[in-house]
């Protein structure tokens, strides 16, 4: 009687491995299942070889599961009707499940939520050989639920995205084992894939230019005054761009030969269009020794500038150098519920901090340009504009540019009132 029951106790024993097995699996990470082929050998490859096909894995362990779990039951079904009898078959019955819902499902996977890893190493040859074994009913079954799945669910599986990975880096900044300026970062870098030049240039409104014709004498005072280190060089008369002037060669020149032409001095511009985006410009910096890149319109015309640290900033946030003074920040909370928003703060960081999904324009890429987007027309300050969002109320307005507007969320708005 004592063998009966050493298989049974074996039985529970298996059940346990497969429920185990199965839940360290599939809770194998993309990342995880990679470090796993790259650092753990032979084992670490198999373990990617049945992660990559889920139907064989799941249908191994599902088999195997089934069988030792109706073998345990068959069993104690036997000893009991030979033990005490067909009247304690329900109590027996009930016990098993009891112990099968304890010790072979629960329990094991607990422990394989915690120990995954180590887990699936142990076990992968098992499965492996086992996967092998099975594998005629295996093709069959996965026949069948193919052909089923496809008829309920349909053919697109969802892999991974963007938007699942930002949400896995937010959830890590919520349990501290990322800091909140490291998931920013981590946004911010993905992003830049998206952003094209355009979004973070410097406008030709907002640009110190020089004209070639001018003096290296005249050259240093305009680079002096403007606080930068390098300036766009255009023809007299129209926005065609020379060159830029650095302000060390324009300090050389203005010793030896002051009245020297700024034509004679420029180095050619490095140009490229604003639909660029900011992860390529930002890899041509790294290959090439640029500074400047002079953004131009599509009629070929000067639209902006764009420097190294332009490009940095969109990963690292705002930097500042010891002749730059601080500005306001971009997103303001106020008392009252609504926020103070600048003109050009970036689309994205006001989506982000306000917690709205906003539908707009490819093309949009700042707060003004959002509104503008909207209104279809140039707002005056003390102007409102009532979206579903909010009211958006003009509090700034500069060369026909929004500086800064209020945004009285929905939910705590009293009033707003509508333009068309």
């Amino acid at each position: 009687m004592a063998l009966p029951f050493s298989f049974l106790v074996l039985l529970l024993i298996l059940s346990a491995f497969f429920s185990s097995v199965e839940t360290a699996f599939t809770a194998l990470s993309p990342g995880q299942v990679s470090a796993l082929a790259e650092k753990r050998g032979k084992r670490g490859l198999l373990v990617k070889r049945l992660s990559d096909n889920p139907e064989v894995l799941l249908t191994t362990l599902l088999i195997g599961n089934n069988l030792v779990n109706l073998g345990a039951s068959a069993l104690t079904t036997t000893l009991t009707i030979r033990l005490w009898g067909n009247a304690y078959v329900a109590a027996a019955t009930g016990v098993l499940t009891l112990a099968v819902l304890v010790f072979c499902e629960v329990t094991p996977k607990q422990i394989a939520l915690a120990a995954n890893e180590h887990l699936v190493i142990r076990s992968v040859r098992i499965v492996w050989i086992l996967s092998w074994i099975l594998k005629p009913i295996i093709l069959g079954v996965a026949a069948i639920s193919g052909l089923l799945t496809r008829l309920i669910a349909g053919k697109k599986r969802s892999g991974i995205t963007l938007e699942n990975i930002l949400h896995h880096v937010k959830a890590a900044e919520g349990e501290g084992v990322v800091e909140s300026f490291e998931e920013e970062m981590i946004r911010n870098v993905f992003r830049i894939n998206d952003t094209p030049v355009e979004a973070i240039m410097t406008h030709r409104t907002e640009l110190s230019v020089i004209d070639a014709e001018a003096t290296a004498q005249t050259a240093l005072q305009t680079l002096l005054e403007s606080g930068h280190s390098r300036i766009p060089v255009m023809e007299q008369g129209d926005e065609h761009v020379v060159g830029t002037l650095s302000l060390a060669d324009a300090a050389r020149a203005a010793q030896k030969s002051p009245s020297s032409r700024v034509r004679n001095l420029v180095t050619p511009p490095y140009l490229v269009p604003g639909t660029l985006k900011a992860h390529e410009l930002f890899f041509r910096f790294k290959k090439e020794p640029i500074h400047l890149a002079v953004v131009l319109d599509e009629y070929g015309g000067l639209d902006g500038v764009v420097t190294r640290e332009d490009v940095m900033e969109e990963i690292f946030g705002e930097l500042y150098d010891e002749r730059e003074e601080k500005t306001d920040q971009p997103i303001i909370s106020q008392e009252d519920g609504s926020w103070v928003l600048q003109g050009d703060a970036d689309f994205y960081d006001v989506q982000d901090v306000l917690g709205l999904e906003l539908e707009h324009d490819n093309r949009t890429h700042t707060v003004g340009g959002y509104l503008l987007e909207q209104l279809e027309r140039i707002p005056l300050e003390g102007d409102a504009l009532s979206l579903p969002e909010g009211t958006y109320t003009v509090m700034s307005i500069k060369k026909k540019r929004i500086l800064s507007v209020r945004f009285t969320p929905a939910k705590s708005e009293d009033s707003g009132n509508s333009l068309d």
